[in-house]
């Protein structure tokens, strides 16, 4: 029987560290490298899951426990602060990790701790039970993001008119610019972060059903009467305005 008490709060500390690097040019390589120096863990949790009969039940609270300890320290400005820390921490490299390893017992380990640590009250966020692949990818469409968020909330395909729209949008109009590039790129950073901490809230499907309706429908009016620039100017202000209320705390 290994004890994980030691390896697995190690390990949330050292993500701690990684946040910072959660960008498009380096989560990809950074996130393989960490697997990597982490192979033997994810192997040692696999034949832990395979042999002893309590596993998951002893060891998906041990980082809840140890973040809620830590975090009774704190005073309440700098427990907020910590909070999105550790949300992201879990979120886009912890939960990935353990899904990553493609093994049944890091796995399931990922999906209880999840459910743990949803459930300490002390958190007022939710954390989503995501994959590298999920977050790479998102990287990947930039631009479209944001959209994809709002249009997942609403239980819209892949292929919906407002996805196909927005994409043709940014493939013939602002890739036909220098500045339109240049755009796009800022959104490869920007859009899955904001996403992120979006989708750590519990009025995620509010804010998302708001953006829809208020921003989105607009946006993709004015591209269909031709007012491109407008179609421009009316997104940068909608990802604005959600880098200023929501996503000061996780680009802190």
């Amino acid at each position: 029987m290994k004890d994980y008490t030691e390896l697995l709060p190690q390990l949330f500390e050292e993500m701690l560290g990684q946040i910072k690097y959660f960008k498009k040019k380096t989560y990809q390589d950074l996130f393989e490298s960490l697997f990597e120096k982490h192979r033997p863990l994810m192997e040692a949790l696999q034949e832990s899951y395979e042999s002893e009969e309590d596993f998951l039940d002893r060891t998906a609270g041990i980082i809840p426990d140890y973040a809620q300890e830590k975090l009774s320290h704190l005073s309440k400005g700098k427990r907020e602060v910590q909070m999105v820390d550790y949300n992201m921490s879990m979120a886009v490299y912890i939960v990935p990790l353990l899904k990553y390893s493609r093994q049944e017992g890091p796995a399931r380990l990922a999906k209880e701790m999840v459910i743990r640590w949803n459930e300490k009250k002390m958190m007022p966020l939710i954390l989503q039970e995501s994959s590298y692949e999920e977050i790479s990818g998102g990287f990947k469409k930039g631009f479209c993001y944001i959209t994809t968020a709002i249009c997942k909330s609403r239980g819209l395909p892949d292929d919906c008119e407002e996805l196909t729209m927005l994409r043709s949008y940014r493939d013939t109009y602002l890739l036909a610019t220098e500045e339109g590039r240049m755009l796009v790129e800022d959104y490869y950073d920007t859009a899955p972060v904001l996403v992120q901490c979006l989708d750590m809230r519990k009025d995620a499907a509010r804010i998302y059903e708001r953006l829809y309706k208020k921003e989105l429908t607009e946006c993709l009016s004015l591209i269909r009467a031709g007012q491109n620039e407008m179609c421009k100017e009316r997104y940068v202000d909608m990802v604005k305005h959600l880098q200023r209320s929501y996503g000061g705390t996780c680009t802190h």
